[in-house]
């Protein structure tokens, strides 16, 4: 599963990709990240398919429209950081925002992934995933509004993608052989299509071509507890004898 990423490009960059503006609160709020962790539920530009043209700034981790209280909202987004594609015009939490056509883009720089060496996964080496001909890239995800029906203030929320691995993936995250749905960039509108019927979708939720992807071991700064993970230095490559591929 996808629950580390990064996002390094200026916001004057993402906006001149996109073809996208942004606000001054945009502009404020947006900051890039080397390491983001999904668990800190932090706030990213996101195009949605409501405004595609538009970055707005959405945290990580979905809250369905019909959460009842924050609290519960704080407890569900620990399990709504992903949602497999295969399951999203299914699955509770994320069915609604994909009948109702809640696609959006997440830039990206790249990703992070750990590769087991051994069966029960104590012993991971972390890797960073991009692509090489593109500094930003996209994947896909559902987006969802929910209003705090004590404050009236409202959080835009968004989930991760995911499908089945290709070959390449397969060798490194190959515990649960998944990968984000990445967008090749001719998609993109594509999926901010709100005419798309569900087969239409699902035909986009592919793996991406796996020659177009890099990956490289790094040090295991990117899961200390006791050290600062975002900074440049977690982006920097890392040998380990136990790789021999």
């Amino acid at each position: 599963m996808c629950y580390h990423k990064s996002l390094i490009n200026s916001i004057d960059y993402l906006s001149d990709y996109y073809s996208a503006s942004y606000s001054d609160v945009v502009a404020e709020l947006y900051t890039p990240h080397h390491h983001e962790n999904g668990f800190d539920f932090l706030p990213s530009p996101i195009l949605s398919a409501g405004k595609p043209k538009e970055l707005q700034m959405m945290n990580w981790g979905l809250i369905p429209w019909w959460v009842k209280s924050l609290p519960d909202g704080i407890r569900l987004r620990t399990q709504t950081l992903n949602c497999i594609s295969e399951e999203m015009f299914d699955k509770p939490s994320f069915k609604d925002s994909a009948n109702d056509g809640k696609r959006c883009l997440i830039p990206c720089s790249g990703f992070f992934e750990w590769r087991w060496m051994d069966e029960k996964g104590k012993s991971k080496i972390p890797y960073y995933l991009s692509l090489p001909s593109q500094p930003v890239f996209s994947i896909a995800g559902l987006y969802s509004s929910w209003r705090d029906r004590q404050t009236d203030q409202e959080y835009k929320t968004y989930t991760v993608l995911t499908t089945r691995a290709n070959a390449y993936m397969e060798k490194i995250h190959n515990s649960k052989k998944r990968m984000p749905v990445i967008l090749p960039r001719e998609y993109e509108n594509d999926w901010l299509n709100p005419n798309l019927t569900k087969d239409d979708v699902l035909a986009l939720c592919q793996p991406l071509d796996q020659t177009m992807m890099k990956g490289y071991t790094i040090s295991k700064l990117v899961t200390s507890k006791k050290e600062e993970t975002d900074v440049p230095q977690v982006l920097e490559p890392e040998s380990y004898a136990e790789i021999k591929d």
